[in-house]
């Protein structure tokens, strides 16, 4: 048994010798000519932007005088008229002059979609979207659920509570979009496809 496997080592490594030697290249690379290296662009060096200068401080401005000039109370005499002379006696007394109280700035209106123009309205028309999508969740039997179908009742769970801080914020657009979302997940669950 052992001069039998003296014997196949011999003749593996025979073969494997022969594979060897005729792998090797018999023919002598081609001189390829050395690669011609262009000389480096000149170097453009731009000089340094000069800093801005800094800007001196200004003295303070004097205070703008009030825009608010009172009413006259008397019209203006015109010179056609001749001036009566009035006792001294009878003047009247300098009437302090009337101000005007100055506009109370009023707070900047929010801009509102057509769809949201009415607050009270929007507001019920998402809180019944809302209602509805919880009265069809709370019909679906969770436990008989595939993991697909309750992956899907927990996201109308979560739009529908997403769409009930949305619309205590104030934002009725997305509570809209969302609850929208919600209710469809849920009469779908449901069953129920009317729209």
């Amino acid at each position: 048994m052992r001069p039998l496997l003296r014997l196949i080592s011999l003749v593996v490594l025979a073969g494997l010798s022969g594979a060897c030697a005729s792998a090797s290249a018999k023919t002598k690379p081609v001189e390829v000519p050395p690669l011609v290296m262009p000389p480096p662009p000149p170097r453009v060096i731009e000089p340094a932007a000069a800093p801005e200068p800094i800007p001196e401080p200004v003295a303070d401005l004097p205070p703008a005088p009030p825009t608010n000039r009172p009413a006259r109370s008397q019209p203006k005499e015109t010179r056609e008229q001749p001036k009566e002379n009035k006792p001294a006696t009878e003047s009247q007394p300098a009437q302090p002059p009337e101000t005007q109280p100055a506009p109370v700035p009023q707070p900047p209106t929010q801009l509102r979609t057509p769809a949201t123009a009415n607050d009270t309205e929007a507001e019920n028309q998402i809180r019944g979207a809302i209602e509805r999508g919880r009265s069809l969740l709370g019909t679906v039997n969770f436990s008989m659920l595939s993991n697909e179908r309750k992956k899907a009742f927990n996201d109308a769970k979560m739009f529908l509570d997403q769409a009930e801080s949305a619309l205590k914020q104030g934002n009725y657009e997305f509570a809209r979009s969302i609850a929208s979302k919600g209710e469809t997940l849920a009469r779908d669950l449901a069953g129920r496809f009317d729209p």
